[in-house]
């Protein structure tokens, strides 16, 4: 690269930088509000909001890394217009294809950043996620049996425990189940023990009652028993295992998968898609700062303003990504259409290449102030 195309290239990190973080941030305080909940939810301590907000951050920046890339563009070809920098540039003879060069470069490098994160460190991440998800929500026995504390769960159980023994025997125990809003079950045992058996835990409670209250029409009833067993499992929330999900695998495990899945899966699909669409990103990702260069250039200059080329630029890129996400849903449900999801970028290098041949034919006013400067 030249002294002016490193110059250029430089310009362009910061602004990237800037706006990742930003966005990043933006979309991140967005999932953290989901985050919260699942950890209050569960009685978690404070540090794990931290941990799945930084495990949750490749996510986000695969989102947010094309968004900065395009913003760092349009903001620096709107300063070089502003400050005249791009006459000058002009008046030394650059043409226009020479000065997409540090554009294309700055696209690349924020493409090689995607693709590490898209194809290694989003799933990798990804997958940490859901084994601390996971963890987070099959630790409910242990969040309910707190001794001499009332415990209220998902806001229809509460629980009571006395003393909980060396050997795990449970005495004094209240369970309140909110069956309807006005019908209210309880049971009192003097003792109980956790039966765990694989992935099923239930509670066997000795020596109790069992009483059913309806506020409603004051109905009130009474069982005693000698064992009853509480199913534990009623308590436990949907939890997505890492290993039955396709985006916690790398993009070189997810191609093993496809090549070991039946045509007939019902999977087959989504992990096809899946694969595809990692690669549709990265290329977009390495086009969007050249589409937003070119698309401000096409025209010329303007005193009132490039408000107008910015927001159509804005609009193609989300059409751009728009017509992503539709080929990734056909693919879904028709494997073979696969290539369909590349039309995205292939549309935009075909944008890309008519603003190019535009510029190069002398159609824009950009190529007045050119002349003008040469003379």
């Amino acid at each position: 690269m030249t002294k002016l195309d490193r110059y250029l290239f430089k310009q362009l990190i910061g602004p990237f930088a800037f706006f990742c973080f930003i966005i990043s941030g933006i979309l991140l305080l967005n999932q953290a509000l989901k985050i919260i909940d699942i950890v209050t939810e569960n009685g978690q301590p404070a540090y794990i909001v931290f941990e799945l907000s930084f495990l949750l951050l490749p996510k986000v920046l695969i989102t947010a890394i094309p968004i900065s890339g395009f913003i760092a563009s349009v903001l620096i070809i709107n300063r070089l217009f502003n400050e005249e920098e791009l006459l000058v540039m002009m008046s030394v003879g650059r043409s226009f294809i020479s000065l997409c060069k540090p554009f294309l470069f700055f696209g690349i490098l924020i493409a090689s950043l995607l693709f590490f994160i898209t194809h290694n460190l989003g799933p990798f991440s990804h997958s940490k996620f859901l084994n601390t998800q996971e963890r987070i929500k099959r630790e409910y026995v242990t969040q309910i049996i707190k001794p001499d504390q009332f415990i209220s769960y998902q806001n229809k159980f509460t629980f009571f425990f006395g003393d909980k023994g060396n050997n795990g025997e449970l005495s004094e125990i209240l369970i309140e189940e909110q069956i309807t809003p006005d019908t209210t079950l309880t049971h009192i045992a003097k003792n109980g023990q956790v039966i765990t058996e694989k992935n099923s835990n239930s509670l066997l409670l000795k020596n109790g009652s069992t009483q059913s209250f309806n506020r409603q029409t004051g109905t009130f009833s009474l069982l005693q028993f000698d064992t009853l067993v509480f199913d534990l499992n009623q308590l436990r929330k949907d939890v997505v295992s890492s290993e039955s999900s396709l985006s916690s695998l790398s993009s070189t495990k997810l191609k093993e998968k496809i090549n070991t899945m039946k045509k007939n899966d019902t999977r087959l699909g989504r992990a096809v898609s899946l694969l595809h669409d990692r690669y549709a990103k990265t290329l977009l990702a390495m086009l969007f700062p050249l589409l937003g260069m070119l698309g401000l250039i096409l025209g010329g200059y303007n005193r009132s303003g490039y408000v107008i080329r910015i927001i159509s630029c804005i609009l193609v890129m989300a059409s751009l990504d728009l017509l992503r996400g539709a080929s990734k849903s056909w693919v879904v449900d028709q494997p073979s259409l696969y290539l369909s999801q590349y039309s995205s970028p292939l549309l935009c290098v075909m944008i890309i290449s008519l603003i190019l041949w535009l510029i190069s034919n002398k159609t824009t006013g950009l190529v007045k102030i050119k002349h003008k400067a040469l003379k």
